[in-house]
């Protein structure tokens, strides 16, 4: 998975899987300027829940923060596909 989150750093995101929800969340504050230029503030605010799916592995999420943009992994369990063979009657 993919969040844009300019301006944000690691620090400011906290990314935790919470029973099967996966639960991004992040407040970011910056303010810029002085007496003598413009002063400029800024603030955002991430809060993003999702539902994950039952063949995922929830103890293995990981989550990289790279140039504005959080990368989301989440590895899908191995499912072992049983194949049944049904007669087919007349």
């Amino acid at each position: 998975m993919r969040f844009d989150m300019p301006g944000v750093s690691k620090e400011d995101v906290k990314v935790s899987v919470e029973d099967d929800v996966l639960v991004i969340r992040s407040d970011h504050k910056e303010e810029s300027g002085g007496e003598d230029s413009w002063s400029r503030k800024s603030y955002s605010s991430y809060d993003t829940k999702l539902k994950l799916p039952d063949n995922c592995e929830k103890d293995k999420v990981k989550a990289e923060l790279k140039d504005g943009v959080l990368y989301i992994t989440i590895p899908k369990t191995k499912v072992e596909r049983k194949v049944i063979d049904v007669q087919v009657q007349r």
